[in-house]
């Protein structure tokens, strides 16, 4: 029954991943926030020893495939900013979230430099808007997704 709990995590990644692939108009398309880097970036801030690097890795894999992208293009950014976040979530922790919105932005627009820079080698243009524009809409979400996801992990009492 344990070991049922953390099936919460999974779920809440399978909602991320869904939200990612939605089908939505053109225009929106570059607004769209990185829920899955948010999910993974709550989940590592709050569980480090239970959703760290490799799950990083394999959920990057997921998105890879998910959105046909270059296979390890998102799970290098993942695993990049799950590192940094593993690194620093005992000082962010107990920050206000407006100050915790702001870090999620430097990881979200960390995301977006290695997804351009990717997309840059493989010779395809990424549009100025586009780049800042994700980062910003999940900075601005991310009070929600924290409220959320705490209350998740207290209702089912993740450790």
């Amino acid at each position: 029954m344990p070991r049922l709990r953390y099936l919460v995590i999974v779920l809440s990644f399978i909602i991320g991943l869904i939200l990612m692939i939605l089908p939505l108009p053109d225009w929106v398309q570059i607004y769209r926030p990185h829920w899955v880097a948010l999910i993974l970036i709550y989940w590592s801030m709050a569980l480090p020893k239970r959703v760290g690097l490799w799950s990083a890795f394999f959920i990057g894999l997921l998105v890879d495939t998910a959105q046909g992208t270059l296979l390890g293009q998102h799970a290098m950014a993942l695993v990049i900013i799950v590192y940094i976040n593993i690194n620093f979530y005992q000082r962010v922790r107990v920050l206000s979230l407006a100050q915790q919105a702001i870090y999620v932005f430097v990881l979200l627009a960390m995301i977006q430099v290695v997804v351009a820079w990717v997309e840059g080698i493989m010779g395809r243009p990424v549009p100025i808007l586009a780049f800042f524009s994700a980062p910003f809409i999940g900075m601005l979400i991310w009070p929600w997704v924290f409220v959320i996801l705490r209350d998740i992990r207290r209702k089912f009492i993740l450790n």
